[in-house]
């Protein structure tokens, strides 16, 4: 036995563990049980009585007046030679977290020489050994452990990326991280999903600033804010308005740049992010009113949008946007119905939602309508018209989960059938340019298509005003439509960009 006075705590084991917090389950879990029943696995100490294992037990006894003295363990060995990798092995004893794990396996490489990015087969058995014993006792997957790793090192980046003259360090990437986890009680994979999120945002920033976006006379992206398009288009110049707008309640985070934007529209907060939904109309009513400034007297807007429920009430969104139309005079003459077949899950106590909208505005009962654009395709994709000698499109769309015409889903549903939007070939295409593909909200060509195809003709013009990745103006020139694609997101503008080259290298007849 020693008096507690007469040793010292170890900054190092602080340094690999983090600190005792009775805010944390395990540190309290301890300073409940040497309250009851003392010190009973001794402090291992240095002659010196430097700690070598036992700081978090030599902490409680500090704070509890009725210990004066703690059981020890000398260890014939000087000061200078405890170093972190030391402290590992006399703390084996210690239950640890996944944060606590990861650096252990980070301390077993450097001892051993590991480099980054050595093969397994190179590791010496020394080494592997080690890790593998790591791994066994506390139970946990390689894969796990390199994950907290790969957060540490991308805080770390994130940190010296936002604050250049930080003097930010990798020690203090492993304290946020024993924050994030042991305190705030976050998951691993939430954590990696975040600041992977964030170090893509900064990165696909830093890229798009240098893209030049594609524009052409018969195709144009262009970054800015819809709310004014003085400098863009001339009133009555447009012929059809397809759009999704980010929906309300912060469905999507809508990647928003800083932009030149009217006075009247500076201090808003991100489309979808306002605090009420009457705030969130108001809000999108500004891109809508220039929208129908430069609509001609024939032409048509669609809106895509979904509603919400917030504290347990339908917040009725599309029927708030169709009366704030209506002030503006734009009557809405048809309401779409996408029914998906895999939603959104939710939690709220109610029955799934699973559907949207397509609301359909006009500026008089002379718009442009193609009865029969859709021809001998009906044969094909199902049963989506009714009628004989006059048919008409029904509306309701079917969203099937595939991509896959031979699957086994029956095509003739009597719905129109969409499919789920295949990411894939993007996100691939975006990164072998540098880019991380952060737009989760694509929707999938069909919607679109039956827009733009149902009220123009070849020669019309086409707007987006949230245009996104684009997939509105893939259509429209297809079709052989003028386009322009407005978006206040850079990232988006630029990602669209090269969305577009690659589909018109890929597809050189459709150029015109």
């Amino acid at each position: 036995m020693m008096n507690k006075k007469l040793l010292r705590l170890n900054p190092l084991v602080e340094k690999i563990y983090g600190g005792f917090s009775l805010l944390r389950e395990d540190d309290a879990q301890l300073f409940a049980s040497i309250s009851n029943e003392g010190i009973l696995e001794p402090i291992i100490i240095t002659p010196s009585n430097l700690v070598i294992s036992g700081n978090r037990r030599l902490m409680v006894a500090n704070c509890l007046t009725n210990i004066n003295e703690v059981p020890v363990v000398i260890i014939d060995v000087k000061d200078s030679d405890v170093d972190s990798y030391m402290i590992m092995q006399y703390n084996q004893q210690r239950v640890k977290n996944i944060i606590q794990i990861a650096k252990e396996f980070e301390l077993i490489r450097k001892h051993y020489g590991v480099k980054q990015g050595i093969k397994d087969k190179e590791l010496t058995k020394a080494s592997k050994d080690a890790q593998e014993t790591l791994m066994s006792d506390n139970k946990t997957s390689e894969s796990t452990i390199k994950r907290v790793l790969k957060v540490k090192k991308l805080k770390t980046s994130l940190e010296k990326d936002l604050n250049q003259n930080s003097n930010w360090t990798e020690d203090d990437s492993w304290d946020w991280l024993h924050i994030q986890h042991t305190v705030r009680k976050k998951e691993v994979k939430t954590i990696f999903d975040s600041i992977t999120d964030q170090h893509a945002e900064i990165n696909n920033s830093n890229l798009a600033e240098s893209q030049k976006l594609y524009q052409t006379e018969t195709f144009n992206i262009i970054h800015g804010d819809s709310s004014d398009l003085s400098g863009i288009l001339k009133d009555k110049q447009v012929d059809c308005i397809p759009n999704s707008p980010p929906y309300y309640g912060a469905v999507r985070t809508y990647i928003q740049d800083d932009i030149k934007v009217k006075s009247s529209t500076k201090g808003l907060k991100q489309t979808g992010h306002e605090s009420t939904v009457d705030a969130y109309v108001e809000n999108l009513m500004k891109t809508y009113r220039e929208c129908k400034r430069v609509l001609k007297d024939t032409g048509s807007i669609f809106i895509n949008v979904a509603d919400t429920v917030e504290n347990g009430v339908l917040q009725n969104v599309p029927f708030k946007i169709i009366e704030a139309m209506k002030l503006i005079e734009m009557s809405c003459v048809q309401s779409i119905i996408w029914f998906k077949i895999t939603p959104t899950p939710v939690t709220i106590n109610a029955f799934q939602p699973s559907m949207e909208y397509v609301l359909h505005f006009v500026k008089s009962n002379k718009y442009k309508w193609r009865e029969n654009w859709f021809g001998k395709e009906d044969e094909f994709i199902g049963n989506v018209t009714f009628g004989s000698e006059n048919r008409r499109f029904r509306n309701v769309m079917i969203y099937y989960p595939t991509n896959d015409i031979n699957s086994n889903i029956p095509m003739n549903q009597g719905l129109f059938q969409t499919t789920s939007v295949n990411n894939h070939y993007l996100v691939k295409l975006l990164r072998n340019k540098g880019y991380e593909l952060q737009h989760n909200a694509l929707f999938p060509l069909e919607v679109p298509l039956i827009c733009v195809l149902s009220t123009t003709d070849p020669g019309d013009t086409v707007l987006d005003v949230f245009g996104g990745m684009s997939t509105t103006g893939l259509i429209a020139y297809a079709y052989g439509c003028k386009y322009y694609g407005v978006d206040r997101s850079k990232v988006y503008s630029a990602q669209a960009t090269i969305r577009v080259e690659d589909f018109l290298a890929k597809n050189p007849h459709l150029i015109h």
